[in-house]
């Protein structure tokens, strides 16, 4: 009787099957495309952060905005 009822059964199922992967295949979707919209407010919250710094350090009178510098890094050559 098993035998019998496994092509039956391959036809519910694999309906079933499908819509499940489907439906997260469309969940995964959605969620890098959130993902990727939060990503541009960020870029975007950053560069205007950014422009209202400049423009801080223009109204304060200096020529030359103030610009973070990077600590040299020692090269490995003079650590050997």
């Amino acid at each position: 009787m098993g035998v019998a009822s496994a092509p039956l059964l391959k036809k519910l199922i694999r309906p079933v099957v499908r819509g499940t992967v489907k439906s997260s295949v469309k969940l995964a979707m959605d969620a890098k495309r959130v993902a990727h919209e939060i990503n541009e407010d960020l870029s975007d919250i950053a560069a205007e952060a950014t422009a209202e710094a400049f423009a801080a350090d223009l109204q304060d009178g200096s020529d030359v905005p103030r610009q973070a510098t990077k600590k040299a890094r020692p090269s490995s050559a003079a650590n050997a």
